[in-house]
C-alpha cells in the first residue's frame, strides 16, 4: 500500500470534479487495526483536540474529583471542544468562582464562540472552544501545589504529568513537540498509538465517571453543530466520539469494542462528517440512512457529493 491520502470524498457538478477531499481511516479491535485506508498505522500525527480526554484522565491519578467535589457536567466539559452556549459559559464562571481563579488566570486568546445563535457580540476568553481544557490544567495545577503562571510551557509540571500520561496510554515514547490552536503543548504519536491511548483510557475503570459524564451529557460536552455529540446522540450512548482540528474525529464502539479514526488531510467539518456517517452506517454503527448530499442554488442541483473509497 502506498504512503498517501486517499481520496474519500469528491464534489461534481454536472459529473465534473468540482472539489475532492483527501483523507485516512483506521479501523481497529483490541487486537490492533484490521483495515487502514490512506496514510499507514505508523503515520504521525498531533492530536489537537482529540488530546483532550486524554489531558483530562491526569485528574484519575489523583483525588481532585472527590476533593473538588466536580459535578458531572463540569468532568463533561473538561474534556469538551465546547461550542460556548449560555450554560457552558454558566458552568465555567461557576467554576471560577468556587475555586477561586480569574478570567485573566487562562493563558488563552478571546474568541466567539462556536454557537453563535445566542451571542451578544463580546467576545471573551470563556467564549474560547478549548477554555474548559485550559481551567482543568489551572485546578490540577492549584491542586498539586503547581505555579499557575506558565502552565502552557511543556516544561511545566502540568504538561509534564500529560506527556508522561500519553505516553503511558499510548505505550510510545513522545517526542516530536508542537502547540494546538490554543497555545497547549501537543506530542505527536502515530494513528496505531492514538487508537491504542483510546482503548486503554476507555477502558480504565478511573476513567469511567468521565466518561459517564461525557455521554450523560453530550451537549455539555460539545453542544449545538458539534459532530461528537451528535454522534453520542444518535447512538444514545452506545457510541463514544470525539472531533479535532486538522480533520480528525474518533468514535469508540462501546458494545463491540472497536474504534474508527479519521483523519482528513483538509479541515472541512462538512466533508468529514458526510464521510464518517457513511462509514458508521456501513459498519451498522449507526441507521441514520443519510441521503445523498446535494448542494442547490436557484431551485437546481448544482453539485453533488460522491464517495469514493469502498471499507
Amino acid at each position: 500500500m502506498k504512503n498517501n491520502a486517499s481520496i474519500l470524498l469528491t464534489t461534481k457538478r454536472n459529473n465534473c470534479i468540482d472539489s475532492i477531499y483527501y483523507g485516512s481511516i483506521y479501523l481497529a479491535n483490541k487486537k490492533g487495526i484490521y483495515k487502514t485506508i490512506g496514510f499507514e498505522q505508523k503515520t504521525l500525527f498531533y492530536m489537537r483536540s482529540l488530546a483532550k480526554p486524554l489531558q483530562a484522565s491526569i485528574m484519575c491519578d489523583c483525588n481532585i474529583i472527590k476533593d473538588y467535589n466536580f459535578t458531572q457536567k463540569e468532568l463533561a466539559i473538561f474534556c469538551a471542544s465546547h461550542a460556548g452556549d449560555i450554560e457552558h459559559i454558566k458552568i465555567l464562571k461557576n467554576l471560577l468562582k468556587k475555586h477561586d481563579l480569574k478570567i485573566k488566570d487562562i493563558d488563552i486568546i478571546a474568541q466567539e464562540p462556536l454557537d453563535l445563535r445566542h451571542f451578544k457580540g463580546r467576545k471573551t476568553k470563556l467564549h474560547n472552544n478549548c477554555s474548559a481544557k485550559h481551567i482543568m490544567m489551572l485546578l490540577m495545577s492549584k491542586y498539586k501545589g503547581f505555579n499557575l503562571i506558565g502552565y502552557t510551557d511543556e516544561k511545566h509540571p502540568i504538561q509534564q504529568l500529560i506527556k508522561e500520561k500519553q505516553e503511558k496510554l499510548s505505550k510510545q515514547k513522545c517526542n516530536k513537540l508542537s502547540y494546538d490552536g490554543c497555545g497547549t503543548p501537543l506530542w505527536a504519536i502515530s494513528a496505531e498509538n492514538i487508537i491504542k491511548s483510546y482503548f486503554n483510557l476507555i477502558k480504565n475503570k478511573d476513567f469511567q465517571p468521565i466518561l459517564n459524564s461525557i455521554l450523560k451529557y453530550p451537549d455539555i460536552y460539545g453542544g449545538y453543530n458539534r459532530f461528537d455529540s451528535e454522534i453520542i446522540q444518535l447512538s444514545k450512548g452506545k457510541l463514544f466520539s470525539k472531533v479535532g482540528a486538522g480533520g480528525f474525529v474518533i468514535i469508540y464502539n462501546l458494545e463491540k469494542d472497536e474504534i474508527l479514526l479519521v483523519k482528513m488531510t483538509q479541515n472541512n467539518n462538512e466533508a468529514r462528517k458526510l464521510i464518517t456517517l457513511d462509514i458508521l452506517n456501513k459498519l451498522n454503527w449507526l441507521n441514520t440512512k443519510p441521503v445523498e448530499y446535494e448542494l442547490n442554488q436557484k431551485k437546481q442541483k448544482v453539485a453533488k457529493y460522491c464517495y469514493e473509497f469502498k471499507l
